[in-house]
């Protein structure tokens, strides 16, 4: 509910706005398109967050017959309950940078070709908003970096994405204060911000494993000029990467410090030097490495990876380094975080390479000879196989080919066979790839849905998963990535999809690739994180949320809002597909009701004389904010003494030397994926797959595989 304060400012904003101009508001989940035509969803921001959470939101300006000059954007803080205040540096401003996609992700070529005429599904070719480019630049160490400066050109629209941190002190209540934007160094324009803070918190340790495949290896084409960067400045660019990625809660794969096992002429093993190792890992683990204090959740060990062969040590010697190895993880309290990525996709390999089963059953084998510690930590990318069911601990498959969510009924386990698995105490991860043809949900830039990735991680927790992997975040195959989205050489046509091994763009140009990367104009010592990330990260924090709910005893109510938003992953589109009941909402609106539901449900179990019980639950209609309770542990304050009507004599900002940039849309596009191990990168060849459909079904008999 808005004060009159608030209102009289709404108003005194609107007259502020030039005539010739347009601003308005978004939510996160609002994929914001270049031929969007509408009037926008609100002139002002309201948000609601747990503590310990980050939530955004989009400013979108479009010009009319005049460009808008040197746009700055400058966030205020926030002010709330109890003198509290979140301040102007927990918000972090982008550019929304709009890569050029000439060649849209395909539909399932296989079987429905154009998504069955469904035209929700299908991608096209456009402009779509991706790389979010700092407008204050994080990784110069400067306190107080200047301004990116931008120009919004006639007709054209350009978004600005605004990424706020509640902290874990923050009382709970309404917080309110400002954006303005200024243009060629004169204020135009009062946004009004308000924040409704939960009362309760996200923790800050990750409760859900994720597992993102990262290569550092790239970092020197882009960055430190054309000989590459010097060991200093390197190891600042990496941390830079390691660093943001963590802050999106986000893990890489694999954490890996050096360490070697060596034996005598007679067989007999050599002492292990595990120091460099501990000094890499243990403030990875213990958090100190990270701000946050987080320690990363699990970690592929990646020095030994059942299918890959025994390191060119004998058998017995790689059982004897595997037993040390897990003997000292042990020791240290590591071995709960630590997994061992094995010979990936074995299920489609195993039709190409003869022996992908048996090789990861020997190297099983081996590592369980001297010890079992290694119980409970193998990996395996793909559905569930009856040849690997006493070797595998953690099945991983794409969501693709999880029971029938998509591909050809009773080629795949069936759901329930993962259930039988998570209740014998084995692990259900989730990954997403190049085959989440639509319907099925993925991380492709040219869906018009944003919301897409976050809502990955929904089905995942309605699934009863423990984790999320994702291939690649830096598969920058050509010197190109923020062009080159969609690797059609190495998936073909049919199989490459637009985003598919890139969530993060490479901050710079000057590197060994010759200057290539970013566009001229964009120049950071660190990664440029994706819209699609965010999703990601939101999605991730909606996880903890659910596991919140579900510690309090609130599993079935969560499963009921869950469920009003997600049914499946995706559906075959045949016959009986509905498209006024998809598998997975398209709307945004029910997706942010069903989150507000269980936050308010949170508050009602904690604090039941404060908070009113949201049952019977809202409808997907009814979605506008919830008025604050009457009583509450501290009683908002007023913003009359806070917020100011806009004020369209406020001092010019102090000018910089900064150059100001037109923000045209950039040329190309590609992407991919290899394997998730660092090894070079090889073809998925989903062409092929129909043909191995038949072979498949001989070979897994649908009444073998729910047996």
């Amino acid at each position: 509910m808005r004060s009159p304060l608030a209102c009289s400012l709404l108003l005194a904003t609107l007259l502020s706005l030039p005539a010739e101009a347009a601003v308005w508001v978004e939510q996160s989940t609002t994929k914001v398109l270049k031929d969007f035509t509408g009037e926008g969803k609100s002139p002002t921001v309201f948000l609601e967050a747990a503590r310990n959470e980050y939530e955004g939101f989009q400013v979108v300006l479009r010009a009319g017959e005049a460009p808008i000059k040197d746009v700055v954007a400058i966030m205020g803080d926030l002010h709330g309950p109890s003198g509290k205040t979140i301040p102007a540096a927990n918000a972090s401003l982008y550019l929304e940078y709009y890569v050029d996609i000439e060649t849209a992700s395909p539909c399932d070529v296989f079987f429905v070709p154009d998504c069955g005429g469904l035209e929700e599904y299908i991608r096209t070719p456009g402009l779509y908003p991706d790389a979010l480019v700092p407008l204050y630049d994080p990784y110069s160490g400067n306190p107080s970096p200047p301004p990116l400066k931008f120009t919004v050109e006639p007709g054209d629209l350009q978004t600005i994405f605004v990424d706020l941190y509640v902290p874990t002190d923050a009382s709970p209540g309404g917080y309110y204060g400002e954006l303005k934007l200024y243009a060629e160094g004169k204020h135009f324009h009062t946004i009004p911000v308000t924040v409704e803070v939960w009362n309760f918190e996200i923790p800050t340790e990750r409760n859900v494993a994720t597992s993102y495949g990262f290569s550092f290896g790239y970092l020197p084409k882009y960055h430190g000029g054309p000989d590459g960067p010097d060991a200093e400045t390197l190891a600042k660019i990496s941390r830079n990467y390691e660093l943001e990625v963590h802050r999106h809660r986000i893990d890489f794969t694999t954490y890996k410090g050096p360490v070697s096992f060596e034996f005598e002429e007679d067989g007999s093993p050599k002492p292990v030097d595990f120091s460099a190792y501990d000094e890499y890992m243990a403030p990875r683990l213990d958090g100190s490495y990270f701000p946050d204090g987080a320690g990363i959740n699990r970690f592929n060990v990646g020095i030994f990876r059942p299918g890959h062969g025994t390191m060119g040590l004998t058998d017995d010697q790689f059982a004897v380094a595997a037993k040390t190895m897990a003997e000292h993880l042990e020791e240290k309290g590591w071995l709960d975080n630590a997994y061992l990525y094995s010979l990936d996709e074995p299920w489609i390999l195993d039709h190409w390479r003869a022996g992908s089963y048996e090789k990861i059953q020997h190297d099983v084998a081996l590592l369980n000879q001297e010890t079992d510690l290694w119980k409970g930590h193998v990996l395996v990318t793909g559905p569930w196989q009856v040849q690997l069911d006493e070797e595998v601990d953690i099945w991983c498959p794409v969501t693709a080919m999880y029971g029938d969510v998509f591909w050809p009924k009773n080629s795949w386990p069936p759901a329930s066979k993962y259930q039988e698995m998570i209740a014998e105490g084995k692990e259900l991860w989730f990954y997403v790839c190049n085959a989440n043809f639509p319907p099925l949900m993925g991380y492709d830039i040219d869906t018009k849905i944003g919301h897409e990735p976050r809502l990955t991680k929904w089905g995942a927790w309605a699934e009863n998963a423990t984790g999320f992997l994702f291939w690649s975040m830096t598969y920058w195959y050509t010197s190109n990535p923020w062009h080159d989205l969609a690797n059609v050489n190495q998936f073909g046509a049919g199989g490459a999809r637009n985003g598919d091994g890139i969530l993060l763009y490479p901050g710079d140009h000057n590197g060994t690739a010759g200057g290539a990367g970013s566009p001229d104009w964009v120049s950071f010592d660190g990664p440029i994180i994706s819209y699609r990330m965010k999703q990601i990260r939101d999605g991730l924090e909606d996880w903890e949320i659910f596991l919140r709910a579900t510690d309090l005893g609130l599993e079935e109510y969560v499963r009921e809002q869950v469920a009003t938003a997600y049914s499946a992953f995706g559906q075959v589109v045949d016959e009986d597909f509905d498209i006024k009941n998809p598998p997975w909402t398209m709307d945004e609106e029910v997706l942010l009701t069903a989150r507000r539901n269980i936050a308010h449900k949170i508050q009602h179990t904690l604090y039941p004389d404060l908070y009113p019980d949201p049952e019977p639950t809202e409808t997907a209609d009814e979605h506008a904010p919830e008025a604050a309770p009457d009583v509450a542990p501290d009683v908002t304050t007023q913003p009359s003494e806070i917020i100011s009507s806009s004020d369209t004599n406020d001092p010019d900002i102090i000018s910089t030397p900064e150059p100001s940039h037109d923000i045209a849309a950039s040329p190309k596009s590609s992407g991919c994926r290899h394997s998730h191990s660092p090894a070079a990168a090889r073809p998925l060849l989903l062409l092929t797959l129909i043909a191995f459909l038949a072979v498949l079904r001989k070979h897994w008999p649908h009444s073998k595989l729910s047996s």
